[in-house]
């Protein structure tokens, strides 16, 4: 049979969470979905459950890889993908029912539309609601329909950077003219192939939640050590757009370092090193002003007055 949509799920050790995302998938209302699991020298019994599960179950394309690392892993899935759509979602992720539906939907409204993306909740590993994205961001209350086409997709993908990845629908033709994933980038591979695309093609959104995203303590992506180079990474990108003549404003800049410079702000914090936090903290509300920044800043404040100096320096 002919698929739609073909769902990306790269895996390395997510057995305790995997089989949710799946099942995610299988309970959408719809049948015309393949899901292309690959399963990246995972050690935990992934490949014994994928196996049971593909002889289950029709639709179900398992890959074997070892090693490479998820942009690689997608990068193979979207070569053997079937579907006219390409959609993505993470082995610790899952969708809420009539995800794809209400996607495929904004998509058949206006073919234009090479790319889309929705609103997501942050859960804890109880799987309880922490906060949904564009709300924690700020973005998007001013949009009174469900869908929302971007005016202009770049400038606002660049500045906020609120695309998560589990929620991303792309045109499988899209990638032949913009290229796949970097598997040289070690971090933000994600983010910066959807700039490739906001550059090129026309974007929407739901702005309903359609995904939840599982803040794990032990995420890779989550460490100390690896969340520095992942903002190092992200100024590497914006330092990059601004070098190009691309028509952004200054204030799509401003409000690009604005978000690093909290991200900078929030790392420090976790390193009780409060004095740059609060440098950091109080350069991104001078770029962009908001109400969090100041309670930060003053939770940095606090904890420099009631922490010992020789702690903090």
């Amino acid at each position: 049979m002919g698929y739609t949509v073909s769902v990306i799920i790269p895996s390395y050790n997510c057995l305790a969470y995997l089989p949710k995302a799946i099942e995610s998938i299988l309970q959408q209302d719809r049948n015309d979905v393949e899901i292309i699991i690959v399963n990246d020298n995972s050690t935990d019994g992934t490949a014994e459950y994928l196996e049971s599960l593909r002889q289950q179950e029709l639709g179900i394309k398992v890959m074997t890889t070892k090693g490479l690392g998820a942009s690689a892993a997608r990068n193979i899935a979207i070569e053997h993908a079937a579907g006219e759509y390409i959609a993505f979602l993470d082995a610790d992720d899952y969708w809420y029912p009539g995800k794809l539906t209400a996607q495929l939907a904004l998509h058949d409204a206006d073919p234009s539309v090479a790319m889309s993306f929705t609103n997501y909740d942050h859960v804890n590993e109880k799987y309880q609601y922490i906060v949904d994205c564009f709300g924690y961001w700020n973005q998007f209350k001013e949009v009174t329909t469900p869908s929302y086409g971007i005016t202009q997709p770049l400038a606002l993908v660049l500045a906020h950077n609120v695309v998560g990845t589990s929620t991303v629908m792309v045109k499988a033709s899209v990638f032949k003219t913009v290229g796949m994933f970097d598997v040289d980038m070690s971090y933000c591979e994600d983010w910066q192939l959807w700039l490739k695309i906001c550059e090129q093609f026309e974007v929407a959104l739901l702005t309903k939640s359609y995904t939840g995203y599982l803040m794990r303590s032990d995420s890779v992506t989550q460490t100390d050590s690896k969340r520095l180079q992942h903002l190092e990474c992200i100024e590497h990108i914006i330092n990059d757009y601004k070098q190009r003549k691309l028509g952004l404003s200054k204030h799509t800049f401003a409000l690009a370092d604005a978000k690093l410079k909290e991200g900078y702000a929030d790392y420090y914090r976790t390193q009780r090193k409060f004095i740059n936090a609060l440098c950091f903290e109080g350069y991104s509300f001078l770029l962009n002003p908001q109400i969090r920044r100041i309670k930060n800043g003053l939770g940095d404040i606090k904890k420099l007055i009631l922490t010992p100096l020789r702690s903090y320096l």
